[in-house]
């Protein structure tokens, strides 16, 4: 049985094109009129709204069989964006024909500055047909597990799609100094690294998202004692559960600005002592960590 004919909806205002000029500007591109196409299945609704910046913003689905793409364009002209959607459909239909109407052009036409090309993408329409792979390299501040503040940096692969991303990554944390009350010249310098698998959900749209983080880490907590004549080096087993939320703001298509607030629950905490003295320090049940950092997608 044959397929329906094209089907596009458009909604925008009284001052931009309307959808049989969409129509319209669709069959020139493909050279033939959209009534005699049969059994390709492709689909497409436009809604176009002005921005507080006094631009035009188009929110395009297109559908073409089982595969749909949501992607959203900003231009100076409202005229601009009825042309991209055209343009969009024209070659989701049959990209041939268009090159070969398009090669057929006038030069002088040709090499006319189109309003099409003031059409900019807003925000990341990769991350909405399919998933990412990005890298995040991060530097902080710990409270927890390790005594006082001390600085921290991380690294996370992740994997993302539209809604969720899956992350795997390392992080190590220094500076940490515990000390006997009554022997304050006695102690040992701290150090944490781990290893992190965690999930993330992520709402937001466009520029801005906000995802929020889950998982567990396992690692090894290291300490090297100090005020004494004989010293030595110890490393014990620390795992927790971290979670948090987030704040990622998209500079560019590849790149973001990433800030981060974690809690941490310990779960496996080593104990440290110097020579044969009373235990010096143990990790406290729960902490908290501050971070900022880039994130580059691939």
């Amino acid at each position: 049985m044959d397929l329906p004919p094209i089907d596009i909806q458009w909604e925008a205002p009284a001052a931009c094109p309307d959808v049989q000029s969409v129509r319209a500007a669709t069959e020139r591109l493909l050279g033939r009129p959209l009534e005699g196409l049969k059994g390709i299945d492709v689909r497409a609704a436009g809604q176009v709204v002005r921005t507080d910046a006094g631009t035009w913003e188009l929110h395009v689905l297109l559908a073409v069989g089982q595969h749909v793409e949501d992607e959203r364009l900003v231009a100076k002209k409202c005229s601009a964006l009825g042309e991209a959607m055209a343009l969009k459909v024209a070659l989701a239909i049959d990209p041939l024909a268009v090159v070969d109407v398009v090669g057929q052009a006038p030069k002088a036409e040709a090499s006319k500055p189109s309003e099409a090309r003031a059409v900019v993408p807003r925000g990341h329409t990769k991350r909405q047909r399919g998933s990412l792979v990005g890298l995040r390299v991060l530097g902080g501040i710990g409270l927890g597990p390790l005594p006082g503040a001390t600085p921290g940096t991380a690294v996370y692969a992740s994997l993302q799609f539209p809604r969720f991303r899956l992350e795997l990554g390392g992080a190590a944390f220094w500076g940490g100094v515990a000390r006997y009350e009554t022997m304050p010249g006695v102690g040992a310098d701290l150090q944490l690294f781990t290893g992190a698998l965690r999930g993330c959900v992520t709402p937001g749209d466009g520029s801005w998202r906000f995802p929020i983080c889950g998982g567990v880490e396992l690692g090894m907590m290291r300490g090297e004692g100090f005020g004494v004549a004989a010293t030595a080096a110890t490393n014990g087993v620390w795992g927790g559960v971290v979670i948090g939320p987030a704040v990622q703001f998209r500079m560019t298509e590849r790149l973001s600005l990433w800030a981060e607030a974690d809690a941490v629950l310990t779960l496996l905490k080593p104990e440290f002592h110097v020579r044969n003295l009373e235990r010096l320090y143990s990790p406290t049940a729960g902490g908290s960590r501050a971070s900022l950092g880039l994130e580059v997608n691939f």
